[in-house]
């Protein structure tokens, strides 16, 4: 019994060790680019994933009509416009619109070769033998460029996108994705649309691919096409082939970036989850996975759970009924491509259901009063377009790198020292946020409210964002909430309840105007255009609700998003339901057991009469080993608003859940009565009212303003911290700052800079 603790005790060790192994190092900093602009998103990798895994099918008339068993799930919906079937090279690839995404997919099949194992073992020995066009030293592989640019591929996919283009817009998306040998094809179709065609809005995500070419080619490749994700799964085989041989840099194959490693968590052969870690920008990234042998096929035919394979290693082979045969067309080497007519964008959509579901018929003729009961019931709902719960497009997707970086922003709100919140120097105002520009600061002193405004350039958006209970005691508060009454109804929004006490704390105090105003100015000095994230935790989730809502509903702004932590209930089913179909691109974020999105409860006998969260919740779970090392698990719910299977499957009993949210804490140093502080260095920018409360301002900043005034608080603290501090108080001396290298001048209370020798 003694030796099998210590056995249990080993093994948790072991894997609290990996654990933490996996996850240490640079792969949380990666999450962003320098700018910003391209980020990992594990949703659209998800959908992705099923996509590539769907070109594998070699029924092209479910292909085709998108009624395979593997066209479903994320990708429901896809409407195919071309698929293409190279019979002399084994090849196969569709193009399609995913509207809920607004983009363009284009898919390539992997290999189907007779043996996997042979391609493998032939792969090995592949040589760099040819010079990509027009780039100087950069090499690949010919059989890896050909099988995109030589073949009956190329120009009907480019053909497919022009089509595709004309009837839904120049400006749509497109993605491309392809596993193992389809992923090299998919890497030099992103190229090659970027190159040659001038597309700009390209992104490439591919599932277990080969290298392509040597670290010239990668360079090249990843400043043309920087939206680019490569997804490895544990010790997959092909993605370390070609070998990179690091005694040889400059001639061996190497890899561009980004990687995405994904390891399972399990035992034995179930996997519990999945760990994602984005690796660095060299494209080979000794700690993701080259850190492993690359010994798995199995590995290789599986990600996310999701086959990635024919259902059977044979050749070349494809089925197709004659209903197809209209679509269809061969050469005279008998490739096949398959395509559609795209309709305009006034086509009757019950018209297309209609042809759809026809088609169906003919295909499965026993099961035509099944489907047309399904065909009467999707035709009554699509009726009812006010009781949608989703708008039409299913645009909002939610996004895990943009959440880590919101909840930094939710987090900094708490922050009491207004100077440091205000030139973004305090110890929270870094990570994911940095280089964000404070535009407005509203401390609420009769109310106990802060809020600010500001501009994030790497999210072009204005963020806003409201700070949650600050009272004595939060036990209190959560306390007094359990028995909130819905009392007041919602402005022309008939029947739609909310609590006045949640309502007022934004529409009746001084956080309205000030955020308005703020985001006026904002708006006229970076563009109309600018997008709106409006976040908040706890009770400033329940502030920023209101405050989107208000947006859009008051001000007709359009680009307006919300995502808040931890936030209680605000209003009843009607509000819900209005709320949803006005701000639809509303995320709440729970965890795991935090008590306050039970509050006020929510009783599901009185679903009229109660309280009821709008959509879409985002559950984290925390899983744990040891209770040491957390990961979230998120789940995104169902678009009632009110999922049994997310957070309201388990008791809100936790206050620490509350108050921590993806490992950032969400509250202040302590929780005390309503109090800040504020250095001399910006009360020029500061007002108070006859109440107290305080505003800080900046009117009509400019970028060149913003960054040297927060480069110069920079200075001026590390002045005092060097001990220098009775130097800026004498007027006309020069200060030098050692770690920033600016000289400044002290004028009339006002510090100066008279130059700035960086580096």
């Amino acid at each position: 019994m003694k030796n099998m603790g210590q056995k249990r005790w080993l093994f948790l060790l072991a894997i609290f060790a990996v654990l933490l192994a996996f996850t240490s190092g640079r792969g949380v900093l990666k999450l962003k680019s320098d700018d910003g602009q391209h980020v990992y998103n594990h949703t659209l990798t998800l959908t992705l994933v099923e996509y590539a895994s769907a070109v594998y099918v070699s029924d092209l008339t479910e292909l085709f009509n998108w009624t395979c068993e593997r066209c479903n799930g994320l990708t429901k919906g896809f409407e195919v416009i071309e698929i293409i079937f190279d019979v002399e090279h084994c090849l196969q690839a569709y193009v399609g619109v995913a509207k809920d995404l607004n983009a363009i997919i284009i898919a390539f099949r992997g290999t189907q070769e007779h043996s996997i194992q042979n391609w493998v073992s032939d792969l090995f020995w592949k040589q760099l033998d040819l010079n990509y066009p027009d780039m100087p030293d950069a090499m690949v592989h010919h059989g890896f460029y050909s099988a995109y640019h030589n073949t009956t591929l190329r120009p009907a996919v480019l053909g497919a996108v022009q089509r595709a283009k004309i009837s839904y817009g120049a400006n749509i998306n497109i993605i491309v994705t392809g596993h193992s040998m389809g992923g090299a094809m998919a890497a030099f179709c992103g190229l090659d649309l970027v190159v040659n065609e001038g597309e700009e809005n390209v992104q490439v995500m591919t599932f277990g691919q080969p290298r392509v070419g040597n670290a010239a080619f990668a360079s090249y490749y990843s400043l043309l096409v920087p939206n680019t994700f490569r997804i490895t799964h544990e010790h997959d085989m092909v993605p370390h082939l070609p070998p990179f041989y690091h005694i040889f840099p400059q001639k061996t194959y190497h890899h561009f970036p980004t990687e995405v490693w994904v390891r399972d968590l399990g035992f034995s052969s179930l996997v519990l989850a999945s760990v994602e870690k984005v690796c660095d920008n060299t494209g080979e990234d000794p700690t993701c996975s080259r850190s492993v042998v690359g010994n798995s096929i199995s590995d290789h035919l599986k990600y996310f759970g999701i086959d990635l394979r024919c259902e059977t290693w044979r050749q070349c082979t494809i089925v197709m009924s004659h209903e197809m045969d209209r679509f269809s067309r061969k050469d005279s080497k008998g490739n096949l491509v398959m395509s559609r007519t795209l309709p305009s964008t006034t086509v009757n959509e019950t018209e297309a259901l209609l042809e759809n579901v026809f088609v169906w018929l003919k295909m499965e003729q026993k099961s035509w009063v099944f489907l047309l009961a399904i065909f009467a019931c999707l035709l009554f709902f699509s009726r009812g377009r006010v009781l949608k719960w989703k708008t039409d497009d299913d645009s909002p997707v939610y996004n895990h790198t943009l959440a880590l970086t919101l909840v930094e922003y939710t987090s900094a709100v708490y922050m009491s020292d207004l100077t440091e919140l205000f030139t973004w120097t305090c110890e929270r105002c870094n990570g994911l946020t940095k280089g964000f520009q404070v535009i407005e600061i509203i401390v609420d002193i009769e109310h106990c409210l802060q809020g600010y405004v500001g501009v994030a350039k790497d999210l072009n958006a204005i963020v806003i964002a409201f700070r949650g209970t600050q009272e004595h005691s939060i036990q209190n508060w959560v306390s007094d909430l359990f028995w909130k009454q819905l009392d007041l109804n919602y402005p022309d929004m008939p029947d739609a309840m909310v609590h006045h006490g949640f309502y007022s704390a934004y529409h009746n105090t001084t956080v309205r105007p000030a955020v308005l105003d703020a985001v006026k100015r904002a708006k006229k000095f970076y563009g109309e255009n600018i997008k709106i994230m409006v976040t908040g935790h706890s009770m400033g989730g329940a502030m920023a609700a209101f405050c989107g809502l208000d947006l859009v509903v008051n001000e007709g702004y359009e680009n307006v998003q919300v995502m808040t932590f931890g936030q209680p209930r605000i209003g009843n089913a009607a509000f819900a339901s209005y709320y949803s179909l006005l701000v639809p691109n509303t995320f709440r974020i729970t965890h795991d057991r935090d008590i306050v999105p039970h509050l006020p409860p929510f009783f599901y006998l009185f679903p009229q009469k109660t309280y009821h969260h709008f959509p879409t919740e985002v559950w984290v779970r925390d899983l744990s080993v040891l209770k040491i090392v957390r990961f979230g698990i998120e789940k995104v719910c169902d678009n009632t608003g009110e999922d049994p299977t997310c957070c309201r499957s388990v008791m809100g009993s936790s206050i620490s859940d509350h108050l921590t949210y993806f490992g950032v804490e969400m509250m202040c140093e302590t929780w005390r009565q309503c109090s800040i502080v504020m250095g001399r260095e910006v009360e020029s920018y500061s007002r108070r009212d006859s109440k107290g409360n305080i505003f800080l301002s900046r009117t009509d900043p400019s970028p060149e303003e913003l960054v040297d005034e927060s480069v110069k608080q920079e200075c001026l603290l590390e002045n005092e911290r060097l001990g220098n501090s009775e130097v800026e108080e004498e007027e006309g001396s020069l200060i030098l700052c050692g770690r920033c290298s600016l000289l400044f001048e002290l004028q009339s209370d006002e510090c100066v800079i008279l130059s700035a020798c960086f580096g």
